[in-house]
């Protein structure tokens, strides 16, 4: 595609500021926010025709998407997952979430605060004991915070990538 030469700088501006406003979507915790950079550092680079974003830029913003995607896979490697909670603690936890959503309408607060109370009423009915229950809430809420941090380190790494890739072919 044959983009004029004041027509890419703004797309590229255009992409920036989108990317950079949608940093701030970390704050709901079901918004896949790494996803969510890669796609918009891909229309980026199909609408340069690859050359705002580079083919390295590219490569280095997909590696950082997947590993931001798929950090629920590979948390537990490190240490970070929601020991001594049950799988349907967990289930709990991501539909309590949804619920919290909806009936708190405050990004981040009703999520979490869903997902907390949905983890400690099923582990409490499950295992009886209200501290296991507790520390099962408090697991489940650190696993999934760390999560979030991780996501937003992630979608940090594109951004930049994706800024450094633009201004590295600004002048070209």
């Amino acid at each position: 595609m044959d983009l004029s030469s004041l027509t890419l700088p703004v797309i590229s501006v255009i992409t920036l500021v989108l990317m950079g406003g949608a940093l701030l979507l970390i704050m709901i915790p079901a918004v896949p926010v790494a996803a969510l950079e890669w796609a918009l550092a891909m229309i980026l680079g199909a609408l340069s025709g690859f050359t705002r974003l580079t083919p390295v830029g590219a490569i280095v913003v997909t590696a950082l998407m997947v590993l931001g995607s798929t950090s629920q896979f590979w948390l537990p490697i490190f240490g970070m997952r929601g020991e001594g909670m049950s799988c349907m603690g967990m289930i709990a936890f991501f539909v309590g979430m949804a619920i919290g959503t909806a009936l708190i309408p405050i990004p981040f607060i009703g999520t979490l605060l869903g997902g907390l109370i949905a983890v400690i009423l099923v582990e409490y009915s499950r295992i009886g004991e209200m501290r296991d229950a507790l520390r099962s809430g408090g697991k489940a809420l650190k696993t999934v915070i760390y999560g979030m941090i991780l996501e937003f380190v992630f979608a940090i790494g594109i951004f930049l990538t994706t800024l450094v890739s633009v201004i590295s072919m600004w002048n070209s």
